[in-house]
């Protein structure tokens, strides 16, 4: 019963996006950061070029306090946003993947102002490192 939550959750959330959203490819990162101390990094579930959602593993602390957070993709080829002007829409426990000491968490961010160059390479980061994939699951023709 908490899955139908959780989907009727992100239907709700989809409906308010201003932009499209793709589903992260393996090898596609965040990392949060508080001014000048590194917090956590994770992997990314979904991206579009107003924010982004990304699943990490915390022993002790959520993303509270992350201003900016970093961007970074793997795979054929490499390509590092640098840091970017954020804000924290949600972060919370995903009860499923959790340990005793070893919480996996959720968190979802939506980016501050970007300049030229920073919504140039998330796009090129987007094309790179995401497949168009509703968050249903179900692949779109």
């Amino acid at each position: 019963m908490e899955l139908g939550y959780l989907a009727g959750e992100e239907k709700m959330c989809e409906e308010k996006r201003k932009f499209k959203r793709f589903k992260g490819k393996e090898g596609a990162f965040a990392a949060f950061i508080r001014p000048n101390e590194f917090m956590n990094v994770g992997q990314i579930q979904d991206i579009s070029m107003g924010g982004l959602c990304a699943r990490y593993l915390s022993t002790n602390e959520d993303n509270k306090g992350c201003s900016e957070i970093k961007i970074f993709g793997t795979n054929d080829r490499f390509i590092n946003l640098g840091s970017v002007q954020c804000r924290i829409v949600y972060d919370r426990e995903v009860p499923e993947g959790s340990l005793k000491q070893i919480r996996t968490r959720r968190c979802g961010v939506e980016f501050g102002n970007l300049s030229a160059r920073h919504l140039s390479m998330l796009q090129e980061f987007i094309d790179n490192f995401s497949f168009d994939e509703s968050l249903s699951g179900n692949p779109k023709g």
